[in-house]
């Protein structure tokens, strides 16, 4: 145990020491402050501040551009102090403000970006000698589970389920065959806050699978273009609604689905079979086998 004084922050005319080990978010909570947080782990940015004095951690501001970084912006729920602190709330009109600035990411008006032109050549040559792009998903995923800035993203996401939706997704691209019928990946990601860096950096996760499994640069760089092709589907500064056709839709709680490919539960991890009908989190995709749907329905 340290002798050194707790951090003290300061919260709209409150002071709050923190305790040893706990993030600004935890504390302010603890304190019964009303602080807007959804995920607690630097996906969601929902409880994003700004720190007016005091020192902040890198990984605090992990994931977020520039000019957000600069105006003190970060995440509270990754910031475990150093020092005594000075915050406020997050502004809209900042985050809006650079949100509108011209960019190639797409808005929340913008339409869902088309399927982009097949491949089926690329399909057939990775199936040679066995099922190439189902290995190389199952190693993307691996990076992608141990990978400290996405992998909250996940938080509860089996990484056979995730990697199984994506196979049929790649199918889908490739081949033109109507196999995937999760979510188009504007809806998949919608309350996801992603930046370029950071998309820039699930992008080198990979690029090196890709090359780790032999693929050729030719080869590597058509996979590519499927993965660059949806970008502004996915890169937003701030999280936006589900679409269907014209309309907005905010989903929240659970829906049920048939699952097009075996997974595990992401309650009790056991096997659940395809063509079994389960119970998923609308926001974050944790799927729940029958007998965990009552847990799936108290967690929504």
């Amino acid at each position: 145990m340290s002798d050194a004084p707790a951090p003290v922050v300061s919260y709209l005319g409150n002071k709050i020491s923190v305790r040893e080990g706990e993030t600004v978010l935890n504390a302010l909570l603890r304190a019964g402050l009303d602080v807007a947080f959804s995920c607690k782990a630097g996906s969601c940015q929902t409880c994003l501040m700004r720190c007016v004095e005091g020192e902040l951690p890198e990984r605090t501001q992990r994931g977020l551009s520039d000019e957000v970084r600069a105006m003190g912006y970060f995440m509270p729920c990754r910031c475990k102090p150093v020092g005594d602190m000075v915050l406020a709330p997050k502004n809209p009109a900042d985050l809006s403000a650079v949100a509108a600035k011209p960019s190639p990411v797409a808005s929340a008006a913008a339409p869902e970006i088309a399927y982009p032109e097949t491949d089926p050549g690329l399909w057939a040559e990775l199936q040679e000698g066995g099922d190439k792009v189902r290995r190389i998903l199952e190693e993307f995923y691996d990076a992608v589970y141990a990978d400290e800035a996405l992998a909250p993203f996940f938080e509860r996401v089996s990484k056979e389920h995730i990697a199984g939706q994506q196979y049929t997704f790649m199918k889908r691209c490739l081949l033109g065959e109507k196999v995937y019928f999760g979510d188009r990946p504007r809806n998949a990601h919608h309350w996801m806050v992603i930046s370029e860096a950071l998309m820039d950096h699930r992008q080198a996760l990979m690029h090196k699978a890709l090359r780790d499994n032999g693929l050729t640069p030719s080869q590597a760089e058509r996979w590519m273009r499927l993965e660059e092709h949806f970008r502004g589907d996915i890169v937003k500064a701030e999280a936006w609604p589900k679409r269907i056709g014209d309309r907005e839709v905010v989903f929240e709680g659970v829906g049920q689905e048939v699952l097009t490919v075996a997974t595990l539960c992401d309650f009790c991890q056991a096997e659940i079979d395809a063509g079994t009908r389960v119970v998923v989190h609308q926001r974050r995709g944790w799927v729940s086998c029958p007998n965990c749907a009552e847990a799936a329905v108290l967690r929504a």
